[in-house]
């Protein structure tokens, strides 16, 4: 893995809908398959919401992208969600809670909703360039 980069600030914030037929623990279980995080909580008692401050967090995403050949598909996503330091890419739930990283472009893709992650960096092209950097055209 590339070495990430250094922010002055970083904020890696995962949320997702809680559905009737859906544990909590069981989502929680399935933030926890793909980031390293440092908290997580029900927010309105049906948002389940994961927090990270460090880059590194995004070490699995980082790999199976690559793996998976899909940089240049989460490098549109980043490019296309971005706003001021603040970008997102949504993962399918269900791949998730199997610990696999499957990019989806809209909620609706997934059938119980996606996994809606949004990183805050200071600057954030380089957390975008890191994440998508490829070589030899992997």
């Amino acid at each position: 893995m590339k070495k990430p980069p250094q922010c002055s600030f970083f904020r890696l914030t995962i949320q997702t809908q809680i559905h009737r037929t859906e544990s909590a623990d069981k989502l929680e279980a399935a933030f926890k398959n793909m980031i390293q995080l440092s908290e997580t909580y029900v927010e309105r008692q049906s948002i389940l919401v994961g927090i990270s401050n460090q880059v590194e967090s995004l070490a699995m995403i980082y790999e199976q992208v690559r793996a998976r050949r899909s940089v240049s598909v989460l490098r549109r996503m980043l490019m296309n969600n971005l706003e001021g330091n603040t970008t997102y890419f949504l993962l399918n739930k269900q791949a998730a809670a199997t610990g696999v990283v499957a990019l989806i472009d809209r909620e609706g893709e997934s059938p119980l909703g996606g996994l809606r992650i949004q990183l805050q960096c200071y600057p954030i092209q380089q957390v975008i360039d890191w994440l998508t950097y490829t070589l030899h055209g992997d």
